[in-house]
């Protein structure tokens, strides 16, 4: 992994996105691999994408709008920003090292 991701989560209104924000941010800040790395990690609804889009390296969309994934990823792929829907499991159980996990995959694979 290089030293910068910036995690972008899209959400309807950010409740629970919020919750799951912080439990990520837990994850970085309790992990060896990744306290020292520049990880930003936010949530914002989906709605507001095209206004935070470029500052971010990677998009995840909360399960409840998945129903807007191709709407949002054409948004994504004109600016070369990889996107996916958050394992609904995983969003449920709020298992955040596996969604930073994702989102890590999805940076390397940018980047490479």
């Amino acid at each position: 992994m290089n030293n910068k991701l910036h995690i972008l989560l899209l959400c309807n209104l950010g409740a629970s996105t919020g919750i799951l924000v912080s439990k990520m941010k837990e994850v970085v800040n309790n992990s060896e691999k990744l306290k020292d790395k520049d990880i930003k990690i936010e949530a914002r609804p989906a709605g507001e994408l095209n206004e935070h889009i470029a500052h971010f390296d990677v998009l995840l969309l909360g399960p409840q709008i998945g129903h807007r994934f191709d709407e949002l990823k054409e948004l994504a792929d004109a600016l070369q920003k990889p996107i996916e829907i958050i394992n609904s499991r995983d969003y449920g159980t709020m298992n955040a090292g596996n969604i930073v996990k994702q989102a890590i995959v999805m940076n390397s694979q940018r980047v490479n």
